[in-house]
């Protein structure tokens, strides 16, 4: 299995974690001088659409060129058509992935790795799209 759905995201209560903007004016008490009125929400800023969003992570390195890869959290928005050139979440022959969609000659998942090849779905079989990824969430070893 190339990924593995966590699970579905619940919205909460509105949490404004502080804003620091790269490349202003900084201070060394910087940190305790901050409204903490201001800032970004990560559910206003991640989850769009709650109720059709889902988490999943990574296990592959198959998406490494395009900046995902194992240990990376994905967030995926349930979409009612997705289109060429999108990267997705899909089930094919009973197993959850992450590829850039190709429609045109003919649908196909392309990994973003030399050594894996794009995945051609053949006329007989069924390519289900559970979801756009929509962020990348990544751990840089804290």
């Amino acid at each position: 299995m190339a990924v593995q759905l966590l699970g579905r995201s619940v919205a909460g209560p509105q949490l404004n974690l502080p804003l620091f903007i790269e490349g202003a004016e900084a201070s060394q008490n910087a940190a305790a001088t901050v409204d903490d009125s201001t800032g970004v929400d990560l559910n206003q800023l991640c989850l769009r659409y709650p109720d059709k969003t889902f988490f999943v992570a990574v296990e592959t390195d198959a998406m490494i060129d395009a900046g995902i890869g194992p240990g990376d959290l994905l967030i995926a928005h349930q979409a009612q058509t997705a289109r060429s050139g999108q990267i997705v979440i899909a089930a094919f022959q009973g197993e959850l992935t992450v590829r850039e969609l190709q429609l045109s000659p003919s649908p196909r998942l392309i990994a973003h790795h030399p050594d894996i090849e794009a995945v051609i779905i053949p006329d007989s079989e069924t390519l289900t799209i559970l979801g756009i990824v929509t962020q990348i969430l990544r751990s840089v070893g804290y």
